[in-house]
C-alpha cells in the first residue's frame, strides 16, 4: 500500500476511472461535480464503454444534492445509511482516501490517500463493500416531506407549518437579522445566538399580562425544547415573554440545519406561539370578568343608594 500526497489523489482516482474495463466501485458519501467537469466526463465515458458503475453515497435528506449529481450522469446512486468511508476501485487497482468527490475537497482541502498494490488488498476492499456497505444500503430515498424540508428555506417551511397548525393568517420574514413572525394576531421575534447556536423567541406582553405571568403562564406554556421566562420591562422597554432553546444546534444558520433539527425547532416555535396566544386570551378573559364584576358591584351599590 502506497501513501498518496494530496495533489496525487484526484489523479489516481481519474486513472482508476479511465482504466476500468469491467466495473468501477465508487464510495463517496458526498458528491459535487460542479467545477470538476473532467471527473464527470470520465464517469460518463466509462459508462458509455460498458463499465458497470456502482456508486455509493450517503443516505440522508440533507444529502439529496449528492445523489442528484450522480443521477445527472445517468448513473443510479446506491444510498447507504451512515456512510463515511471513501474509496474507489476497479478490477485491478484501488484508492482509499479521506477525500469525497467534491470539487472543494479536490481544490481546497488537505487530504490523504493510499493506493492499493496487491490483489490481496483489493480483495479485502471488495469484502468491506460486501460486509459493511451493501448491508447498510437502503432501497428507497428519504420521503418527500423530508426532502422538501431539506431544500426549502426555513422561513417558508415555518410559515406554512404555523399557518396550518394554528389555523391563522401567518407571515414570516427577516428584518435586521431577526426572523419576525406574525401569527394568531400577535407578533413574535426569533433570533439565534451564533456563538452557542441557540434560539431565542419572544413576544411583547401588556402590563396586565406580565402581572399574571406567575399565576397563569404555566397553565398554557410547557418547558421542554424551549424554556420560557418573563423579562420585566421598564425605562422605555416592553414587558416580554421569551423562550430559549436548551439544545445546541448544529449550525447557526437556520437554512443549514439538519432535517430532524428543523422538525423539532418548527414544532417548538409553533407550540410556543399557541401557548402565548392561549395565555394572552386567558389574561383577557380574567380582566374582562374582573371588569364585569366591578360593574355589577357598582350597579348594585348604586341601586342600594337609591
Amino acid at each position: 500500500m502506497k501513501i498518496l500526497q494530496p495533489h496525487r489523489i484526484s489523479t489516481e482516482i481519474l486513472d482508476l476511472i479511465y482504466d476500468a474495463k469491467q466495473y468501477l466501485i465508487i464510495v463517496s458519501p458526498y458528491v459535487n461535480f460542479r467545477n470538476w467537469q473532467r471527473l464527470a466526463d470520465e464517469l460518463v465515458k466509462a459508462k458509455n464503454r460498458g463499465v458497470r458503475i456502482d456508486f455509493f453515497v450517503r443516505n440522508e435528506p440533507e444529502n439529496a444534492a449528492s445523489w442528484e449529481q450522480v443521477e445527472s450522469l445517468s448513473i443510479t446512486p446506491r444510498l447507504v445509511n451512515n456512510l463515511h468511508a471513501k474509496f474507489y476501485f476497479n478490477e485491478k487497482n484501488g484508492v482509499i482516501s479521506s477525500m469525497n468527490l467534491l470539487s472543494s475537497s479536490n481544490s481546497n482541502s488537505i487530504e490523504i490517500g493510499c493506493k492499493l498494490e496487491t490483489n490481496d488488498e483489493l480483495d479485502e476492499l471488495k469484502r468491506f463493500v460486501k460486509d459493511f456497505v451493501i448491508t447498510n444500503e437502503v432501497r428507497e430515498k428519504p420521503n418527500e416531506d423530508d426532502l422538501y424540508l431539506s431544500k426549502e428555506k426555513f422561513k417558508v417551511v415555518l410559515e406554512g407549518y404555523i399557518a396550518n397548525d394554528t389555523r391563522s393568517s401567518t407571515r414570516v420574514y427577516f428584518k435586521n437579522g431577526i426572523l419576525n413572525i406574525k401569527a394568531c394576531s400577535n407578533s413574535f421575534s426569533l433570533s439565534i445566538d451564533k456563538v452557542h447556536n441557540k434560539v431565542y423567541v419572544d413576544a411583547i406582553l401588556s402590563q396586565d399580562e406580565a402581572s399574571m405571568y406567575q399565576s397563569e403562564a404555566a397553565k398554557h406554556l410547557r418547558n421542554g425544547y424551549l424554556t420560557h421566562e418573563l423579562i420585566a420591562g421598564g425605562n422605555g422597554y416592553h414587558n416580554m415573554i421569551g423562550a430559549y432553546s436548551n439544545t445546541r444546534l448544529s449550525n447557526s444558520y437556520l437554512d443549514n440545519l439538519r432535517v430532524n433539527e428543523k422538525k423539532e425547532l418548527i414544532v417548538a416555535i409553533s407550540e410556543f406561539i399557541k401557548g402565548v396566544t392561549s395565555f394572552k386570551d386567558a389574561c383577557y378573559d380574567i380582566k374582562k370578568a374582573e371588569k364585569e364584576a366591578d360593574r355589577a358591584k357598582a350597579k348594585e351599590a348604586d341601586t342600594e343608594a337609591k
